[in-house]
């Protein structure tokens, strides 16, 4: 049985939210709607590939490769999140850091929220 087991079994909506809970990030349902809105709902070559959940990139504009998925929502954390002042609107911290080039991208955050 366990050679049927997945590698990203673990990859689900309430180990990937309690990850974000426990890493002490705010907004987790905002964040854990980014998660899968950037991943295709964890299906996407930088997350399976680079265990990447939130496209983020290199100042080369490549991605960042991480050992886990866990260790990408810790990443999320020192390097979106340090830069947000709460309780200030999170999706408008997220429009005005430039976050993602689709100008509809926290549109579709708040309706998947």
């Amino acid at each position: 049985l366990a050679d049927t087991v997945k590698p990203y079994s673990s990859l689900v909506d309430s180990n990937v939210y309690r990850e974000i809970v426990a890493t002490n990030i705010y907004h987790p349902d905002i964040v854990l709607a980014h998660a899968k809105l950037e991943t295709g709902n964890y299906k996407s070559k930088v997350c399976i590939v680079y265990n990447n959940l939130f496209g983020l990139r290199k100042p080369d504009g490549s991605y960042y490769k991480f050992n886990s998925w866990q260790e990408s929502v810790k990443a999320y954390k020192d390097w979106v999140q340090n830069k947000y002042t709460p309780p200030n609107d999170y999706y408008d911290f997220l429009d005005s850091i430039g976050y993602a080039e689709d100008g509809n991208y926290t549109n579709k955050l708040k309706d998947m929220v």
